[in-house]
């Protein structure tokens, strides 16, 4: 599967992505994905990091790979991608796996929403 075929999908904004790099899990959902120059660019309105406790605000609310990375699909709308030297990552369709925002410590979506309007 090619990225341009991604992202003519209209089930992935609004999806949700979970990477794991060098041990450590993050997850979001997703609010834009672009194809720019051979780079997938990725990004969220927020970000969780999974600790020992459970999830946690994470600052980072972007992720990209080379276009080359080609997704795989692994059912039930679910896409799986290499991220060379970090780790890899799925991104989940609308309607799909979704991480509860109110369980992630520090967020706080109110002050979120209000800074970027």
């Amino acid at each position: 599967m090619k990225w341009e075929e991604v992202l003519q999908r209209d089930d992935i904004i609004g999806g949700e992505l979970e990477t794991q790099e060098a041990g450590s899990l993050y997850r979001g959902p997703i609010g834009e994905i672009k194809l720019e120059g051979g780079t997938v660019y990725i990004t969220s309105p927020w970000m969780a990091k999974m600790s020992k406790t459970g999830w946690k605000a994470w600052d980072k609310t972007s992720c990209s790979v080379g276009a080359d990375c080609e997704p795989k699909d692994i059912g039930s709308g679910r896409l799986w991608f290499n991220m060379p030297m970090l780790g890899f990552g799925v991104i989940y369709p609308k309607g799909g796996s979704r991480l509860d925002p109110d369980r992630v410590e520090g967020l706080n979506l109110l002050t979120q929403n209000s800074e970027t309007t």
